[in-house]
């Protein structure tokens, strides 16, 4: 048995090796370089999230390694790492295809094969469960910018660093836009979820539960989505016989797709659909299931319409379309975010040794004007949380999303019921 888990082990290293890329080194900057290795789904359901991840780092790299004054951020005026000599920093990507046997052995490809002095990554929750497990063993530090499970930094690991909110923090800002419809006579008592069946899914799930019951609402359904589902008719069904108020869902891409389906051919509409992210805000769901889940409504941790509101946002905003062709989104913001904070530590520790940038995240402290987002900044207790990041709520309305909670950086009202935003 121990032999056939080395052999797996080692073809997923080749395999992660034959998908392992990185990205082009800018001029400007010395052979001198720190490596940061990127775990992403770069293939499989989720490689458009993957692909927005990439992005993201590298206009994060090409940032720190050019002088670029018009942006006002720190490491964005000089040429690479001030405190170590100008040296500049190279992303090393591995393609975890969404896998979560996949994301030890990405793990110690970037660390021994492409040399990695820090990590970042690695999208699903599950993937950086496993992922940032091995990166422990191996002393190497892990910032996560886009996984939101709560129980990730409840695991008393040394290594691991989160610079997101996570699912309470977002669910919470949920719950709050549910009591502020009930405070105008909206029903929002009777809550319905369903949920993936994984690590995302499954804390999700205990959180609303929680959520429910602290708030004085009752889960009347609760419905698991099965791994190797290929229609969730059946699930939708449970959904509409419960007749909730609210129904919460939390799903990958290609499940996202298959739940708005599975309404539609049931012409069932619920009050209110409210998305833990995840696949309901992959611009492939947005393209081809956009109109049908008019209404949606899901929590993010940056958004477009925010980046209008700050130059530095709207000037990295503008950058990132010019160099990609698409717009930035919460994934790629969320990857800019991680590399620039890992970055920062790298230069803070004046250092490519590993302890001493994971000595740097600790005590890193970045004020909420020298980020993009719309948080307080980035400050980790002592779990290695920011206990800056916060969240708000978009719906989809006419093909994009769209601010709607908190009032005060909405763009635009919420529309509920669900239906209401497609008239």
């Amino acid at each position: 048995m121990l032999a056939r888990t080395r052999a797996l082990f080692a073809l997923t290293a080749l395999v992660l090796i034959a998908s392992c890329t990185g990205s082009a080194d800018h001029a400007g900057v010395g052979e001198r370089s720190v490596t940061i290795g990127y775990l992403a789904p770069l293939s499989g359901p989720d490689a458009a999230l993957g692909e927005s991840a990439r992005h993201g780092a590298e206009l994060a790299e090409e940032i720190v390694n050019e002088a670029i004054p018009s942006i006002d951020l720190p490491l964005s005026r000089g040429r690479g790492l001030p405190h170590l000599d100008g040296a500049g920093i190279r992303i090393r990507f591995a393609d975890t295809a969404g896998d979560p046997d996949r994301g030890p052995a990405a793990v110690d490809h970037l660390v021994r094969d492409s040399h990695a002095k820090a990590l970042v990554g690695a999208y699903q929750s599950a993937v950086t469960l496993t992922a940032s497990a091995h990166a422990e063993e191996m002393r190497v530090p892990f910032v996560n910018g886009d996984s939101s499970a709560a129980s990730l930094t409840e695991r008393n690991l040394n290594w691991f660093f989160r610079t997101g909110p996570t699912d309470v923090t977002l669910g919470q800002m949920l719950f709050s836009l549910l009591k502020e419809k009930q405070n105008t006579g909206t029903a929002t008592e009777r809550i319905a979820v369903i949920h993936s069946d994984d690590r995302y899914g499954r804390d999700g799930d205990a959180l609303i539960s929680r959520l429910a019951a602290q708030s004085g609402r009752n889960v009347v359904r609760d419905v698991t989505i099965p791994v190797d589902s290929t229609d969730l008719n059946a699930q939708v069904q449970q959904l509409q016989s419960a007749q909730p108020d609210v129904v919460f869902a939390l799903a990958y891409t290609n499940s996202a797709r298959r739940l708005i389906d599975a309404l539609k051919s049931r012409g069932y509409d619920p009050p209110a659909l409210l998305a833990f992210g995840a696949g309901f805000t992959d611009p492939k769901f947005v393209k081809t299931h956009g109109e049908a889940a008019a209404g949606l409504c899901s929590r993010a941790a940056w958004s477009p319409d925010l980046a209008q509101r700050v130059p530095t946002a709207r000037a990295v905003f503008d950058r990132y379309r010019r160099r990609f062709n698409a717009p930035m989104d919460d994934v790629a913001a969320r990857a800019f975010t991680a590399v620039m904070t890992v970055a920062q530590a790298i230069d803070k520790a004046a250092s490519a040794e590993p302890g001493r940038i994971r000595a740097a995240l600790a005590t890193l402290q970045i004020p909420g004007r020298d980020t993009i987002m719309p948080w307080d900044g980035i400050r980790f207790d002592e779990n290695h949380q920011n206990t800056g990041a916060r969240g708000t709520v978009e719906q989809l309305i006419n093909g994009r999303y769209h601010v709607v909670y908190p009032n005060d950086v909405a763009k635009t009202s919420v529309r509920w019921p669900l239906k209401k935003a497609r008239e």
